[in-house]
């Protein structure tokens, strides 16, 4: 089911940090920038965020205090068997606690203290949604961005301004050292080498999954090793992880 015509929007919900009505997306601030989305069945997963897509949309609703599905207004964000869960979906608007939240800072936060999170912090397609207690990283941090201010997404040629790269021109990474070496890719490592003119000195930068790629191998990102937890850089498969 679907909203018949536009809502009817108002101002912000001070106590609440939503404006009313007005549809938006949930946007996780790990590296991907994906956004929350129903499934069939009311289950919420991360997705790549698609431009103008319904099953991505929200809206406060001040009635009920909730956060309502666009695509199904009937149905809000809903914490699993009235709260005893982890998991969250969208269900049938009853405004009971377990269906409330605020914004707080970066988070998204439920009456009782529980906080949208990003099941195991896994920053990839499809990944499901939960509440769990506050801890703020990465994994609770969102971004409520209105689809009235929403732009489309550059495309090919075409500057990523938030990036500062961009989107799917080749380039090369120029030390300012003396020797003014390009970055090369050997293997998985990247290392200093005099220019030579191979793809592995090349780089663009993917809009769809916000990484830089290799142009010699261009299914491979640059990538943080250890999941982030080293200071080693190297090429690797690429997974839209922040690191």
């Amino acid at each position: 089911m679907c909203e018949d015509g536009p809502l009817k929007t108002e101002g912000l919900h001070e106590d609440y940090g939503f404006h009313i009505n007005r549809p938006f997306y949930i946007v996780t601030k790990m590296g991907s920038g994906r956004a929350i989305e129903v499934q069939e069945g009311g289950n919420l997963v991360l997705k790549w965020k698609k431009y103008g897509g319904i099953s991505q949309q929200f809206f406060f609703d001040n009635v009920s205090k909730t956060i309502k599905s666009k695509q199904y207004p009937d149905k809000s964000l809903d914490i699993q068997s009235a709260g005893r869960s982890s998991n969250l979906q969208i269900w049938t608007t009853n405004g009971r606690w377990f269906e409330v939240f605020r914004i707080k800072r970066e988070m998204i936060v439920n009456e009782r203290g529980k906080v949208l999170d990003v099941a195991g912090g896994e920053d990839k397609e499809g990944a499901n949604i939960i509440v769990w207690k506050m801890h703020n990283y990465k994994n609770q941090q969102w971004k409520i961005v209105y689809v009235d201010e929403d732009k489309p997404e550059p495309k090919k040629g075409e500057l990523n301004s938030e990036f500062g790269l961009y989107v799917e021109r080749e380039f090369h990474i120029v030390s300012n050292l003396k020797s003014g070496r390009y970055l090369d890719l050997i293997g998985n490592d990247m290392v200093l080498k005099t220019p030579n003119g191979f793809d592995s000195q090349k780089w663009f930068f993917d809009q769809k999954t916000k990484t830089i790629k290799s142009v010699g191998q261009p299914d491979r990102s640059w990538d943080i090793q250890g999941s982030g937890k080293s200071s080693a850089m190297q090429v690797w498969n690429c997974n839209s992880s922040w690191w």
